[in-house]
């Protein structure tokens, strides 16, 4: 039986994406991130709240907008053991990988970095959700890194210029309001672009 290429990251879809489905998504996204913020507070709750944050993309990647509401959802608590098992795996393997020169942490970083998404969506258990994510991104992870570096770049840009033209109006609460949008915007394309990652990776580790 002929084994099936992995597909790849495409760049120009993966943008695409970002595009779509993260302006869509930015008042949806705002409101959930709104929530998780006022209940962050909350013991036990907040575990699941912000579960469901790190999860955003998962969802966002099927297609429709999302229900702000959803974060409370008692699935995102029921995988708290699994999730926090996952994230201490993580952050210690990334540790000692950047502890050579901090390339192998980044490369470590984009490998794993649908983990947590194959631990619910796919059901697997931590050290299969990262092997799936390892197995997923492979041959994908310098398209990563580039949209990951153009991204940051263009959003960068794009804050400095807006507002240095908010600061020669100098209106106050028009620079307060036009920076609000250009971060949830930005918080929004950011989320979507993890949700077209998964949305055309998925499907390599399986």
């Amino acid at each position: 039986m002929e084994l099936l290429e992995p597909k790849k990251l495409n760049f120009a879809e993966t943008l695409n994406d970002a595009l779509t489905i993260g302006v869509k998504n930015a008042p949806s996204i705002m409101a959930a991130v709104a929530l998780w913020l006022v209940t962050i507070w909350i013991p036990y709750l907040n575990v699941g709240t912000t579960i469901a944050i790190t999860l955003l993309p998962a969802e966002l990647a099927k297609g429709s907008v999302i229900n702000p509401l959803e974060i409370f959802d008692s699935k995102y608590r029921r995988c708290m053991g699994e999730f926090l098992l996952t994230s201490i795996l993580q952050i210690m393997g990334i540790y000692a990988a950047m502890l050579f020169l901090f390339i192998p942490g980044i490369v470590l970083a984009l490998s794993w970095s649908l983990a947590y998404y194959y631990l619910l969506e796919k059901g697997k258990n931590p050290i299969e959700a990262l092997r799936a994510s390892n197995t997923a991104t492979y041959g994908s992870k310098w398209t990563m890194f580039f949209i990951s570096l153009i991204f940051g770049t263009a959003a960068l840009i794009v804050t400095w210029l807006l507002n240095g033209i908010c600061a020669l109006i100098g209106v106050k609460i028009i620079t307060i309001l036009v920076m609000l949008a250009v971060v949830i915007l930005i918080a929004s394309i950011s989320m979507a672009l993890k949700a077209s990652y998964w949305r055309q990776l998925k499907d390599n580790a399986e």
